[in-house]
């Protein structure tokens, strides 16, 4: 594999580095948000207060002086019986060694640096072309900072992952990112993030924007088409009506700009519309949303591409004593993997229960019935997932996972159908 290089649009490497220096040398903070019969400020005094007890409340394993971490080592064994995600299954095995960490330094009573890396490599006993050509960081890496002025709380991130394999080999969960292929064994890509995000509050009322500059780089030649930098833009207004329900605006924009035009297009494309969330004594928490969806493309761009749609969304969740759960369903226009948009009608279930002293069990299932439109590809498919997963904590550091995943994919283009088995042992230390 070769040297990943910095493309059109991409942040410089020095003010890249310029960005991460300022976030190390201010630091991070996490906090939870408190209710009150008076609703209080995020950014005031008494969340301040909160925050400050949270932060000393925290469990870490190794002390550096003032710096705090975490520090963990595994090592997984996975059976698929389709490596490729072909309509023809071939076998494999594969060995995952990792290492996470999670770090924290209190800069100041509030402001914080937080870090969380997971590193990987992944090595496949028959089909050694597989094997991974550098570590994989993990999807999750981040580096952050959060600051208090005033009634304002801003955000500052650097997110980082870097992957080979056409799916995470992880559980599956709620927000799994899949990309419509078949038929691929590597697929070497960089997504790079870099933003913030400010929150404003007034007491009755909460205002927030947010900004990413997104890089998204592959190395494996034949995805090349996909690399592109990316401006996402959000801003929502919610009004509160008491202590645990709120509405208001949300809305979201974005400019994409392909390094070469040959498969996808440049666009932009933007959502806005009303939502209301709820949260209930029994630990349920309500979320309905939706509105108007739009997207143009410059006139280079083949075919139907330019839409003007809506999309719509529902969240519940609920946390009860012997387990917690949530339930997601909505309809989105996104990014296409092989033509210009892919719109998308979903279901989502995940389930966690630590009923059993030292096990945690989890669950997972969803569904997805989807089309890729704009310029010259367009196929119509229905995606499903699902997983479980038993942990077992048998010793102060160290744990053990069993989990099963299982994918299949049904098209209108009969090559393009495939169904995925996946058994994966894993066994970690906690520093």
């Amino acid at each position: 594999m070769g040297t990943i290089q910095q493309r059109a649009g991409c942040v410089k490497p020095g003010g890249r580095f310029r960005l991460l220096l300022a976030v190390i040398i201010c630091g991070v903070f996490d906090g939870n948000t408190c209710y009150a019969q008076l609703r209080e400020s995020l950014a005031g005094e008494s969340e301040a207060q909160a925050l400050k007890k949270s932060i000393a409340a925290e469990q870490y394993n190794l002390h550096y002086g003032p710096v705090r971490m975490t520090i963990s080592s595994g090592l997984g064994v996975s059976y698929t019986d389709n490596v490729f995600y072909s309509h023809k299954p071939s076998e494999d095995m594969l060995v995952r060694p990792e290492i996470t960490a999670a770090g924290l330094w209190p800069v100041t009573e509030l402001n914080t640096l937080r870090l969380s890396l997971g590193l990987s490599y992944e090595w496949y006993l028959k089909n050694r072309a597989l094997n991974a050509n550098a570590p994989l960081i993990a999807p999750g890496s981040e580096l952050a900072f959060n600051l208090f002025v005033g009634d304002f709380r801003i955000r500052l991130h650097e997110r980082i992952s870097y992957q080979e394999s056409l799916f995470f080999n992880g559980v599956t969960g709620d927000d799994v990112r899949f990309f419509n292929f078949n038929d691929v064994g590597t697929f070497s890509r960089l997504d790079n993030q870099a933003g913030f995000e400010v929150t404003w509050d007034l007491n009755q009322a909460v205002l927030s924007a947010g900004y990413n500059h997104e890089n998204f780089i592959s190395n494996t030649s034949s995805f090349e088409y996909l690399n592109r930098a990316s401006e996402w833009f959000t801003a929502s207004a919610a009004l509160y009506l008491g202590d645990h329900a709120q509405t208001g605006l949300e809305s979201q924009a974005s400019v994409h700009n392909y390094d070469r035009e040959t498969i996808l297009n440049d666009n932009w494309r933007a959502r806005v519309g009303p939502f209301v969330e709820v949260t209930l004594r029994e630990k349920l928490n309500l979320r309905v949303g939706g509105g108007f969806d739009t997207a143009r493309y410059d006139a280079i761009a083949l075919g139907n591409n330019d839409y003007d749609s809506y999309y719509a969304y529902a969240r519940i969740r609920q946390e009860l004593r012997l387990f917690s759960h949530s339930l997601r369903a909505g309809r989105e226009l996104l990014l296409g993997d092989n033509a210009n948009n892919m719109k998308t009608t979903y279901v989502r279930y995940t389930i966690s229960s630590p009923v059993v002293a030292h096990v945690d069990l989890g669950a997972s299932a969803s569904v997805n019935v989807a089309e890729e439109f704009g310029g010259v590809f367009e196929e119509k498919f229905t995606y499903y997932e699902a997983g479980v997963r038993v942990g077992y904590q048998f010793h102060k550091y160290w744990r053990a996972d069993l989990s099963y995943e299982f994918r299949l994919k049904e098209s209108d283009l009969a090559p393009r159908d495939f169904h995925r088995n996946q058994v994966t042992l894993a066994a970690s230390y906690t520093f």
